[in-house]
């Protein structure tokens, strides 16, 4: 590419950056975030292969032709065209790749393999390390948490047997503080030793309330069947909407994040759990009959916005487990929890780990087929999902990020070819077998790889637009 070329596509670049900021500053913060990501990737390989004596050619930022091109000591560092990812070049990275002979010590492919395992590790590693990182930072800054005060309790249920009032302000539970219903919910578990106490204000008084809920038959976010404590204890929650889903029923209908939802099909929303309970009552349904998306008919949703009242058409999307969702969450708490450092960076840690873990358990929920492959969303749902988290707080837009920075570590480690995973199981067997894999069946591996992705990514792009456009 010609100087004048360069100049003129980077001013178009940068021109384009400046109009998208006037008009979709939430899109470019999302394109922002998934720029960082990618740096954040490249420079934990970068770094290994520097600690680990290798020389490392080139560290460029995006692929295609060169914008802009900088020598410093012996590695260029670029920015290309197409901002879609990044790349180190390591010397010899495969054996048929040039060496020069002179530096043939700081060859990739004469290392031993524990520094290769390193190098090719340390990309994936920095993401999770950054994902803990900024949900250490989320935590510190603050989240907002409901507050643990009952607000009703049902009659003869576990709570009521036990002795709960409408307004005890839960405050500890077994001699643990319970700074939020998040909390007191999280002690809950069928494996927790019952009765546990709790201790609760009662206005000028306190009390110390032996509890056992009880447990019934419930489904996590993929369909498998769990224990859930049905306490018989509800908080209040305004009927206002938090944040959308990409691609759900709310989004289409035009619910904006903000509107407090009035009534659905005529029948008021006093708070959150009545959306739920209307949805299911305005949806005729033969009994023991399985709830068909074809059976649903649109419903009426009225919502409060800026002082007036606005009719949307809204058709709740029918899940696996039969419950009928409109794509919207709950707003935020109204206390606000500042951790400190030590306590922050810990429950990062934390965090981060269930997270991980959840991501599997999708992934083999997936390859199984247990979870529909129209779950798959590719670039399009990650800028709108990162639009909305941005419009939505600081907390989200963090939230966001770590929560890609774990996905795109995890992707990277997965055993197919031409991603970091397909080199660890490359190398892995070259280790095992003694023996170098010839560079036919390393051309073949490496091909297959590269036609898995292009598929899952047409895949994913093919579920974007279906989402986007026409639904």
């Amino acid at each position: 590419m010609s100087k004048p070329l360069k100049i003129f596509t980077l001013a178009a670049l940068i021109i384009a950056a400046v109009i998208l900021l006037a008009i979709a500053p939430a899109i470019l913060l999302a394109a922002f975030a998934l720029g960082i990501l990618i740096i954040v990737h490249e420079l934990g390989h970068f770094l290994a292969a520097k600690h680990a004596g290798v020389w490392v050619e080139r560290f460029s930022i995006g692929f295609g032709p060169k914008l802009l091109a900088k020598t410093r000591g012996d590695t260029e560092y670029c920015l290309c065209l197409v901002p879609l990812g990044g790349y180190v070049k390591l010397h010899r990275m495969l054996e048929e790749e040039p060496i020069v002979e002179s530096r043939e010590a700081e060859a990739f492919f004469n290392k031993p393999y524990g520094k290769k395992m390193y190098i090719i590790t340390a990309g994936v590693i920095f993401n999770i390390l950054f994902a803990v990182l900024l949900l250490a930072v989320k935590n510190m800054t603050g989240y907002h948490v409901f507050p643990p005060i009952v607000d009703n309790v049902q009659e003869d249920s576990a709570a009521a047997v036990a002795g709960f009032l409408p307004s005890d302000e839960i405050i500890a539970v077994d001699g643990q503080r319970i700074r939020s219903w998040e909390e007191f919910l999280e002690k809950l578990t069928p494996t927790a030793k019952y009765p546990i106490q709790v201790s609760v204000q009662r206005g000028a008084e306190s009390a110390v309330i032996p509890f056992t809920p009880n447990f019934t038959e419930d489904k996590d976010i993929f369909g498998d069947d769990v224990l859930s404590a049905d306490t018989g204890l509800s908080l209040y929650i305004p009927a206002k909407v938090g944040s959308l889903v990409f691609g759900m029923p709310a989004e289409a209908a035009g619910i904006l994040a903000g509107d407090t939802i009035a009534s659905i099909n005529g029948e008021p929303v006093a708070e959150w759990s009545d959306v739920a309970k209307i949805m299911k009552r305005s949806i005729a349904q033969e009994e023991g009959a399985p709830l068909l998306q074809e059976n649903v008919p649109p419903l009426t949703v009225e919502v409060e916005r800026a002082g007036s009242i606005v009719a949307l058409q809204a058709t709740p999307k029918v899940m696996e487990d039969g419950s009928l969702l409109l794509g919207i969450s709950a707003p935020a708490g109204s206390i606000l929890i500042r951790e400190p450092p030590h306590m922050a960076l810990y429950h990062g840690f934390t965090q981060t780990v269930q997270i991980t873990k959840l991501i599997y358990k999708g992934i083999g929920k997936l390859i199984t087929g247990k979870v529909s492959k129209d779950n798959l969303g590719g670039p399009i749902m990650i800028l709108a999902e990162g639009a909305n988290s941005a419009k939505a707080g600081f907390g989200y837009y963090i939230l966001f990020i770590a929560l890609i920075s774990i996905n795109l570590g995890i992707l990277n480690i997965l055993p197919i070819p031409v991603l970091d995973g397909g080199y660890v199981v490359l190398f892995t067997v070259e280790k095992v077998t003694a023996r170098k894999v010839g560079r036919f069946a390393r051309e073949c591996f490496q091909t297959a790889g590269l036609a898995m992705l292009c598929l899952l990514m047409v895949f994913a792009m093919y579920n974007d637009i279906v989402r986007f456009f026409f639904k």
